[in-house]
C-alpha cells in the first residue's frame, strides 16, 4: 500500500512542477522565475534520487557532492526553460500577453511550488525508507506470499531473528588454543583469553578508537569476544526472495567472524598494510571502522556524521567507495540479519566408505595400520620451534617408563602397544559405529607419548583470565586424568579416578561442559577393536 501512495506522490510532485513552470509562461511571468527556480528543481530532483545522492556523498563527500550539483544546475536550467517555452507557446496561440517584469510575486510561485514538491518527497522517503537503509526486514511471510511458485530456491533463509546468544557460532580457529599450546609447550606458559570481553576491555577499545560502541554491538563483546558467526545475510529488498542477487552476505561471507576487540581499527588502518598512496584511500577512511574484511569487501561502522555511527557494507575493489547497502544503526542491521537453514544432510552409505572393524585384523597388524601415513603436526611444529621438544618416531621402554613415573600411572597394555608402533600422530583408523546419528569420531589424532600428561599439569601450565578458575581447581582428581589429545574444545582423556583399568573419556565441548558430557568408554581394547577408517568399497562404482 505504501508503494502505491508513494508513486502517487511522485506523479503528483512531477506534475507540480510541470504545471508550475508551464503556467508561469502561459500567463507572461518574468523569465528570471526560471533561474530562481533552477536551485529549488536541483533539490527536489536530489530527493528523488535519494539514494543515488547518498552514494555520491559517501564516495567523495562535499567535494562530489559540489561537482554533482555543478553537472545537475544546468539541466535542470534547460528543463525549466523547456517547460516555460512550452507555456509561452501556448500563449502565443491562445491569447498572447507580453512578459511580465520580475516581482516578489514570482518569488512566492516558486516558494509555494517548492514547498508542495518538499513536502511529496520527505513524504515519500518516510513511505519508501531510504534504498540504503532498512530499518525492518521482517518480511518472512510477505515473501511467502510473493515467491513466484516456479522461482528456484537458491538460498533459503531461516526467518528466525538473531539473538546475542544465537549470534556466534564458535570462538573462530583464528582464537588461540591454550589447550593445545600448553600440550605442545610441554611446561611453557600459556595465556588463556577470556572467551567474553569485559566492560573493561571494551572501554579500553572505545578509548584505543577515540568511539563509542553501539550498545547492540557492545552485547555482542559481552557474549564472546568476536569469533564465527556462520554464513549471515541482510535482504537488499523489502520482499526478498529466495536467490542469491536478494541478499547482501555480511561479515566477509568467506571469513563470515567478527573481529575481536583487538583487531578493531579503522579503514585507513587497514589500507595502510599495503598502500601508502593517498589516491588509494577511501573517503571517510578515518571514520570507518572495520568489523569484517576479506580485501576491499568489508561490514563496516560509519562514524562520518554525528551521533550513532550507521552499518554499511561495501565492496571497494568492485564497487569503489559506492556501499551496497547501509544501515542507519547497528540494532537495524542485527535486525536484518539472516542466516541460511541447514541444508539436510544427503544419503550416506558409510558401509560404502568404511573398512572393517581394526579388530577384525590380525592382532600384530593391528597397531601398526592404526596409525595414518600423513605429515606428524607435533613433529612438524616441534622442527620449526628447534627446541628440543621432537618426539621419538616410536616409544620404546624407556620413553614409557618415563612417561608412566611422569603421569605416576600405568598405561594400558593396548596404549602401549599402538605407540611402540608410531609415537602419536595423525590416525587411520578414527571411525567408531556409535553416537546420534550413527557414527562418532572421537580423534583424529593423538599427540606423542612425551606430550601425554595429566590435566591437572595441563592446567598449572595456563594463566586463566580473571574471574575463571583454573581446570585443576574445578575438576575433582585433575591429577588422575590424563591426556592423550587436546585440540580446541575437544580432548581425549584416560581416566585412573577409580579402582582397577582407566576409563577411555571422549570430551567434545570442554569449554562449555568439562567432562560432565564425555562419552566414556569402559573397556578400551574393544573400543579400540571396533574402530574403522576411510576406504571406499571395491564394489563401489566410479561415478554414484
Amino acid at each position: 500500500m505504501s508503494s502505491k501512495v508513494a508513486g502517487a506522490l511522485r506523479i503528483a510532485a512531477a506534475m507540480t512542477v510541470v504545471v508550475s513552470l508551464a503556467a508561469a509562461g502561459y500567463l507572461g511571468r518574468s523569465p528570471w522565475i526560471v533561474v530562481v527556480a533552477t536551485p529549488a528543481l536541483t533539490l527536489l530532483y536530489a530527493l528523488g534520487k535519494f539514494r543515488q545522492w547518498q552514494m555520491v556523498w559517501r564516495a567523495g563527500g562535499m567535494k562530489s557532492i559540489g561537482l554533482s550539483v555543478l553537472a545537475t544546475l544546468p539541466v535542470q536550467l534547460g528543463l525549466g526553460y523547456v517547460l516555460y517555452l512550452l507555456g509561452r507557446g501556448l500563449a502565443s496561440l491562445v491569447a498572447p500577453t507580453p512578459s511580465a517584469a520580475f516581482g516578489s510575486g514570482d518569488v512566492l510561485g516558486v516558494g509555494l511550488m517548492f514547498l508542495i514538491c518538499l513536502a511529496c518527497s520527505l513524504a515519500i522517503i518516510k513511505l519508501e525508507g531510504s534504498a540504503t537503509v532498512l530499518q525492518d526486514a521482517g518480511t518472512a511471510h510477505a515473501t511467502a506470499q510473493t515467491r513466484p511458485l516456479a522461482e528456484e530456491v537458491e538460498l533459503d533463509m531461516d526467518q528466525r531473528p538473531l539473538t546475542p546468544e544465537t549470534f556466534f557460532k564458535s570462538p573462530g580457529y583464528w582464537r588461540p588454543d591454550p589447550l593445545r599450546e600448553a600440550l605442545e609447550g610441554r611446561g611453557k606458559r600459556v595465556a588463556k583469553p577470556a572467551l567474553a570481553a569485559s566492560n573493561a576491555q571494551i572501554a579500553a577499545t572505545e578509548e584505543r578508537l577515540g568511539i563509542r560502541l553501539p550498545e547492540g554491538l557492545r552485547a555482542l563483546y559481552r557474549v564472546m569476544d568476536g569469533g564465527y558467526v556462520g554464513a549471515l545475510y541482510v535482504p537488499l529488498k523489502r520482499v526478498p526472495g529466495p536467490v542469491y542477487d536478494d541478499w547482501r552476505g555480511a561479515f566477509s561471507i568467506d571469513y563470515s567472524s567478527l573481529s575481536p576487540l583487538k583487531n578493531l581499527r579503522t579503514v585507513r588502518a587497514h589500507y595502510e598494510d599495503f598502500t601508502h598512496d593517498p589516491a588509494d584511500m577511501p573517503a571517510h577512511a578515518d571514520t570507518l571502522l572495520v568489523l569484517q574484511a576479506r580485501y576491499g569487501d568489508m561490514t563496516l561502522l560509519d562514524y562520518s556524521r554525528p551521533g550513532e555511527p550507521q552499518v554499511s557494507i561495501v565492496d571497494f575493489d568492485r564497487n569503489g567507495a559506492l556501499t551496497d547497502i547501509t544501515f542507519e544503526t547497528f540494532d537495524a542491521f542485527f535486525r536484518a540479519l539472516r542466516r541460511p537453514k541447514e541444508e539436510e544432510a544427503r544419503p550416506f552409505r558409510r558401509e560404502l566408505f568404511r573398512s572393517k572393524p581394526l579388530g577384525d585384523l590380525p592382532k600384530d597388524r593391528r597397531a601398526s595400520v592404526f596409525w595414518g601415513g600423513g605429515p606428524h603436526p607435533f613433529v612438524n611444529l616441534a622442527k620449526g620451534r628447534d627446541d628440543g621438544c621432537r618426539p621419538k618416531a616410536m616409544a620404546d621402554e624407556v620413553l614409557i617408563d618415563e612417561t608412566q613415573a611422569r603421569i605416576g600411572a600405568k598405561l594400558p597394555e593396548a596404549i602401549k602397544d599402538l605407540w611402540r608402533a608410531r609415537n602419536g600422530g595423525d590416525v587411520a583408523y578414527r571411525f567408531l559405529e556409535d553416537g546420534p546419528d550413527g557414527e562418532l569420531e572421537p580423534f583424529e589424532e593423538l599427540a606423542p607419548m612425551e606430550y601425554v600428561v595429566t590435566l591437572a599439569e595441563l592446567s598449572r601450565r595456563i594463566d586463566f583470565p580473571p574471574g575463571e578458575t583454573p581446570w585443576h581447581e574445578s575438576i575433582a582428581e585433575a591429577d588422575k586424568l590424563v591426556v592423550l589429545n587436546a585440540k580446541r574444545d575437544a580432548l581425549v582423556l584416560l581416566d585412573f579416578r577409580r579402582e582397577g583399568d582407566p576409563l577411555l573419556l571422549v570430551v567434545d565441548d570442554f569449554e562449555g561442559s568439562g567432562i560432565d558430557n564425555a562419552r566414556v568408554f569402559a573397556d578400551i581394547d574393544a573400543f579400540i577393536g571396533k574402530l574403522r577408517k576411510f576406504e571406499r568399497s571395491p564394489l563401489l562404482p566410479l561415478q554414484l
